[in-house]
């Protein structure tokens, strides 16, 4: 009578010390990239989380007038506008290039290119732009002459920057924001005054 046999491998005791510890190797890397992505995602809700740019400050200086009422009536000013842009994120705001227009009596007369530029983070930035407003772009208006005589003109201006905040270099949040001023020239005082406003759209 013969009796069956059997035949069994039996495992080393290194490939199943090697098998445990790739094992705990795997779940220690898995656990570490895990907290890696929960702190991210912690960081970016809260302390990363992109916040607006703000417009904190906006001016319109008058540089140069010249004007005539007589003999032959001439107008020619120059707009220094100034808009103060603060960037709160922990990462950078570029805007694109842009333009300033001034309007009299709702129609372009002037405009001014706004070269782009970078608002570094948690910084403030003047974005200036100087416009030339020629009289004979004026003189077609119906109240051209009224308003020359009177020695008061009414302007009004509008910028508008598209940009992009970036944080860590990875994320780009688009913001635009829009800026108005509604600006009074006193010809024989030579001076401005203005009123503005400003928006920011995230």
């Amino acid at each position: 009578m013969q009796k069956a046999g059997y035949q069994g491998r039996v495992m080393r005791p290194e490939r199943l010390v090697t098998k445990k510890g790739l094992k705990i190797c795997s779940g220690i890397i898995a656990l570490v990239i895990f907290t890696l992505v929960l702190v991210l995602v912690v960081l970016c809700l809260t302390v990363l989380r992109p916040k607006e740019p703000e417009i904190i400050a906006q001016m319109v200086n008058l540089r140069a007038l010249n004007w005539e009422a007589s003999p032959k009536s001439s107008l020619n000013l120059s707009l220094l506008i100034t808009i103060i842009v603060h960037n709160p994120n922990h990462g950078s705001f570029r805007y694109k290039n842009s333009t300033a227009y001034v309007r009299y009596r709702e129609k372009v007369v002037a405009q001014a290119l706004i070269p782009e530029d970078v608002v570094p983070s948690g910084r403030k930035h003047n974005v200036s732009t100087t416009v030339e407003v020629d009289g004979e772009r004026l003189k077609p208006d119906a109240d051209f002459s009224s308003d020359l005589f009177s020695g008061c003109f009414n302007f009004s201006s509008s910028t508008t920057l598209h940009g992009k905040v970036s944080l860590l270099k990875l994320f780009g949040i688009k913001a635009t924001g829009f800026s108005s001023c509604d600006i009074t020239v006193l010809l024989r005082a030579q001076e401005a005054s203005y009123t503005c406003s400003s928006q920011v759209n995230f």
